[in-house]
């Protein structure tokens, strides 16, 4: 009896450690997007180059989003899941617009 004890607070501990883990890497998810933002507008941003910052901010955004959705299992971390195929369908539009204007813009020059 006092092992069945034992293992239910074993696990309880272990659940809340995890939750703690997934807080933690959320933070450092946020932090992480918001130093690179920082990092990508230091400085004369020329238009062009503005565009594929956001191309890297998406990317970012999907490989952060994506190590987090593979690391934690679980029901309760399905949200992270939804957030990274919406963040990879993102990145795929994006990337797609920014080929279509880079293709739309070399076709009109003279």
């Amino acid at each position: 009896m006092q092992d069945r004890i034992s293992e239910k607070d074993g696990d309880q501990k272990n659940a809340a450690i995890q939750e703690k883990n997934s807080n933690l890497t959320v933070g450092l998810i946020f932090i992480n997007l918001i130093l690179l933002l920082i990092f990508l507008n230091w400085g004369y941003v020329s238009e062009n180059q503005y565009y594929f910052n956001i191309i890297l901010m998406i990317g970012a955004l999907s490989f952060l989003l994506g190590g987090y959705a593979l690391s934690y299992r679980g029901k309760g971390y399905r949200a992270g899941r939804w957030l990274f195929v919406a963040s990879l369908v993102l990145a795929a539009a994006a990337i797609g617009l920014y080929l279509y204007a880079a293709g739309m813009a070399a076709a009109f020059q003279h």
